[in-house]
């Protein structure tokens, strides 16, 4: 996919309602530096008022940090998912031309039972999976770090080598996952049916391959989100090109899937619906015959 044509369209789309389209792109960033700013005020707040070291913020000990950080974080997560869930349902309607989409109010499609409930289950899911897949890395990277410490005999420098090179590949597996689940708020739109969990998995299969149409992107609009004038116009641009992608790379995904089913080397999802709608016309006409 070339990613100039695809930013191209993506700002043709974009013509005549650039600012409403800012506005909802820009409120789950909103929504997080909001929440991650009041909970260092609330640092700052503990530190002038009270005897904690700067040191002690970064050790995880005091139980008051700890309550801090666990009530923002959760507050971040089921404020930033839905709106998430919300812009990519907009862009949906932008980028596909449904109109039944494009004339409902924002504020129903945010306050939507079905969109808190699938937006917070996927955030959910992708941070525990995305935990769990960090584990690796933290595990070989504490054994490196207490191996590199010590006397580096032939033994342990193999080890060391070893153990810093699985860290690298648990990190690059973790960074791919990360990128594979940018694709998850999209998904969840265009596939109302399928259970958060579903989608997050599927996720990291659909995204196999693409992910460097995500990478180029970003690259061409970062040094616009370096800035905070350009920041939410490269946000909107950026999300508008990726919904874009994401609807090209599912008509190509249903187009290879038909032609497997034509060809008879595979089935479609619909595959065993079909074969029987034709069975039962083939029967009828042979009894009619």
């Amino acid at each position: 996919m070339k990613v100039r044509e695809l930013i191209r369209y993506s700002k043709g789309l974009l013509a005549g309602r650039r600012a409403r389209t800012m506005m909802i792109c820009i409120l789950p960033l909103g929504a997080e530096l909001f929440f991650r700013s009041a909970e260092a005020a609330v640092y700052s707040l503990m530190l002038y008022f009270g005897d904690y070291a700067p040191i002690k913020l970064f050790g995880g000990d005091d139980p008051l940090q700890l309550a801090v950080a666990a009530v923002c974080t959760v507050l971040r997560w089921v404020t930033a998912a839905p709106l998430m869930y919300a812009a990519a349902m907009r862009l949906y309607s932008i980028t596909d031309d449904k109109n039944q989409l494009r004339h409902k109010p924002f504020s129903r499609i945010l306050l939507r039972k079905c969109t808190l409930k699938r937006s917070i289950s996927a955030k959910l899911w992708t941070k525990t999976i995305g935990l769990l897949a960090l584990v690796p890395a933290v595990f070989f990277g504490t054994s490196a770090y207490m191996l590199l410490k010590g006397r580096l005999y032939e033994r342990e420098a193999f080890l060391a080598i070893n153990a810093v090179f699985l860290t690298l590949v648990s990190l690059f597996v973790w960074g791919t996952l990360r990128l594979s689940f940018t694709a998850v708020p999209f998904l969840l739109v265009r596939y109302p049916k399928r259970t958060a969990f579903r989608t997050v998995i599927y996720s990291i299969g659909f995204m196999r391959g693409r992910k460097s149409v995500l990478l180029r992107l970003m690259a061409v609009y970062l040094p616009q989100m370096l800035t905070i004038a350009g920041l939410p116009y490269a946000a909107t641009k950026l999300m508008t090109a990726f919904s874009l992608s994401i609807d090209i790379f599912i008509k190509e995904d249903e187009y290879l899937e038909a032609h497997r089913a034509d060809s008879g080397r595979g089935k479609a999802n619909n595959a065993g619906k079909l074969s029987c709608r034709k069975k039962g016309r083939f029967k009828a006409s042979a009894d009619k015959a």
